[in-house]
């Protein structure tokens, strides 16, 4: 296991850039030393969130890493970390500071290490791969309803990174700009972060916000938090920023165009614009616009070869569909985007009021169609919430087109030391190529963190003519349910650093129709090791589709903690449709040079013994990316499959102030068979 399992949204990573070393000033030593050996307060029956009062400054810190400003020498003091999930005391002594004026919250970190040559921090670029890093991270709720975070985190090198509820496209001024900084120390680092109280909506009269500090020890694979919020992060029970004086910010809209030229284009050389508009009001809601939105991303996501029996989800990283709407509109079930090809138009009203989440897509075509999608969400209390869900898709084209709405409910039951929800839906939808069709299903799961039983369970009736026209719901005429049960354990001690077992059994007959969609049994074993190196093995034995589909795998993984020289290998080997089946994956990442870095992967697969579906599938990419700054990069990706073979090379610039540009030489599509000579530009400013 990679990481914890940090219960709701907390502790995801982030990171970005290294200031230059030095010694503490004599008071954080001293502030540092103090908090030597500080422990949190025993748990009680009944415990609530503690306080932090909000101390202003007339005279800011400079965003330095140095700590060096008189003013962090009177901020509110944050200690006493944590390692939720398990039993194990936190590694190294951290101190966090707090402290506000008119404008920001500013945060301080104190990282004592007793080896800080083993730290690591690696990732340059804002918004990069920072899980493998040692960093920092502060939570803030400025809702307060203990539920959706900004998440702003500083790696020991001084990469940023940023989580924004709902998500957000990546150009840094769309998303709201803060600062962030580092300085190794003899000692072991030091963080500082200035965070703009513009960034964060919050309802009128709004005096606290909720706040919570953690840190992550990549050498140790651990993560602490603070406030102490059990085993199982209570969210109720992170720190009460109280008095804060929050300002009456005027409001101005974030515009983001862009400018295309594609080489390729219909009928040759074609040039484009568009223009996205990002309106945050007082009430916490956003308003987003966009106009002949821009559908070329820089890279797609490569759909593996190994055998599936239902068609693969892939993810959506277009600018207009990212942002504001995970969390705030129907999940895949009901809105999978990529449905949405393109669009002339389209508008998003998205964001939280009082205990009710709303959001609201339309995206329009003009002849062609028109698709449209809302959401309201009501939270009865912290740990209850109801949402309603509607889909429509209008299409020009007589006999197509449909509509699809649906209900989810859910009941979180969080406590210090436990996890517990269940949950519950209810979809219908009418096609009109399809006709109408339903699912109703619920769940739920118990997790207690480190070396106790946790346990999942489902139960599903879907309907054959359940075929959203925008969602993707592959599983459907059956009906049953599937259980898993298992333990995962960390060890203080030992070259062992976690193993884990799991039990997972399914039964889904087919609803109309003889034989089982699903029914199998898969039991399997992991472990981790504090080098790195990483095994799993894993059995299924079973039936799916009407067919013997049971196999043995193994995975093996080395420098796992290493985030460019990582690599790891699959093996499956057993039955699919019928016939005898293999696959086998290998990745490995290198770092030749200082700044080049390259990942190889493969994979093949055999089908063979079928009556139709006999074959031998290949695919190999290689990426490689030279980073001539934080900010610039050229890249190169190589696409082999038994089918042929396609590449691009690119330029990239994601810059903290001015224009993002893209430059590709190549076709971007991993599901092309030969080299495309095409040439394309985006350019993306905001005003």
């Amino acid at each position: 296991m990679t990481f914890l399992r940090f219960s709701k949204q907390l502790i995801i990573m982030l990171l970005v850039m290294a200031g230059p070393v030095g010694p503490m000033t004599a008071w954080a030593a001293e502030a540092a030393n103090t908090a030597e050996g500080a422990l949190p307060a025993p748990p009680k029956a009944e415990r609530s969130a503690p306080v932090i009062d909000a101390v202003y400054t007339n005279t800011p810190p400079a965003i330095d890493g140095k700590l060096d400003d008189a003013c962090w020498s009177q901020a509110s003091r944050l200690e006493g970390f944590t390692c939720p999930g398990v039993d194990t005391p936190a590694p190294e002594v951290t101190l966090g500071l707090i402290i506000l004026d008119e404008k920001y919250v500013y945060a301080a970190f104190i990282c004592k290490d007793r080896t800080p040559d083993d730290i690591s921090a690696k990732e340059t670029r804002r918004n990069g791969d920072v899980g493998r890093d040692d960093w920092v991270v502060l939570f803030l709720d400025p809702w307060h309803k203990h539920n959706d975070f900004y998440q702003f985190t500083v790696t020991a090198a001084g990469t940023q990174a940023e989580m924004i509820p709902g998500g957000s496209a990546t150009k840094i001024e769309w998303r709201g700009d803060w600062r962030g900084a580092a300085m190794r120390t003899p000692e072991g680092y030091q963080v500082e972060m200035a965070i703009p109280l513009a960034l964060l909506p919050h309802p009128p009269g709004q005096n606290t916000f909720g706040l919570a500090i953690a840190r992550n020890w990549a050498k140790e694979n651990i993560v602490a938090i603070c406030p102490d919020t059990g085993r199982a992060v209570d969210t109720k029970l992170l720190y009460d920023l109280v008095g804060l004086r929050l300002p009456n910010t005027v409001i101005r809209p974030t515009i983001m165009s862009y400018s295309t030229f594609d080489s390729a284009g219909a009928g040759g050389n074609v040039a484009k614009a568009g223009v996205d508009i990002q309106y945050k009001l007082h009430s916490g809601l956003t308003a987003l616009a966009s106009a002949n939105p821009d559908f070329k991303q820089v890279e797609d996501s490569v759909e593996p070869v190994s055998f599936s029996y239902t068609e693969r989800y892939l993810p959506d990283l277009r600018p207009f569909f990212v942002t504001g709407q995970d969390g705030y509109l129907p999940r895949e079930h009901l809105l999978y985007t990529r449905r949405i090809e393109q669009f002339d138009t389209g508008v998003k009203l998205f964001g939280t009021v009082g205990d009710d989440t709303i959001g609201i897509l339309d995206a329009y075509t003009q002849g062609k169609q028109n698709a449209f999608a809302a959401s309201w969400k009501h939270r009865f209390g912290p740990d209850n919430s109801a949402k309603l869900l509607l889909v429509s898709d209008l299409r020009s084209d007589p006999g197509t087109g449909g509509l699809a709405y649906g209900l989810d409910m859910s009941h979180h039951h969080t406590t210090a030391q436990v996890n517990d929800g269940v949950w519950a839906l209810m979809y219908h939808a009418d096609s009109r190529e399809e006709g109408a069709g339903s699912v109703y299903s619920a769940g739920g799961y118990h997790d207690r963190g480190s070396g106790r039983l946790h346990w999942d369970w489902m139960t599903r009736f879907a309907t054959e003519s359940f075929k959203p026209t925008l969602g993707y719901y592959p599983d459907i005429n059956n009906y049953g349910a599937s259980f898993s049960v298992g333990t995962w354990r960390r060890l203080e001690k030992g070259s062992l650093e976690s193993r884990e077992w799991h039990v997972g059994a399914s039964y889904y007959p087919f609803l109309d129709g003889s034989g089982v969609m699903d029914k199998t049994v898969s039991p399997g074993y992991s472990w981790s090791w504090r080098s790195g190196r990483m095994l799993g093995v894993g059995l299924t034995r079973g039936t799916q589709y009407n067919f013997d589909s049971s196999d043995a795998s193994l995975v093996y993984g080395w420098n796992s903690k290493d985030l460019y020289e990582n690599g790891r290998a699959v093996l499956v080997k057993g039955s699919r449709a019928g016939g005898r089946y293999s696959y086998l994956e290998l990745g490995q990442g290198l770092r030749p040079a200082g700044k080049l870095s390259v990942r190889l992967a493969a994979a093949y697969d055999s089908l063979t013994g079928t009556t139709d579906s006999d074959g031998h599938n290949f695919q190999g990419i290689l990426t490689s990316s030279y980073d001539i700054t934080a900010e610039r990069s050229i890249g190169l990706r190589l696409i082999a499959r038994n089918t042929g073979v396609t590449a691009y090379a690119a330029y990239r610039q994601v810059v903290r102030l001015g224009m993002d540009a893209y430059v590709l030489l190549g076709d971007p599509d991993p599901n092309l068979t030969h080299f495309s000579p095409r040439l394309m530009v985006k350019l993306i400013r905001t005003m």
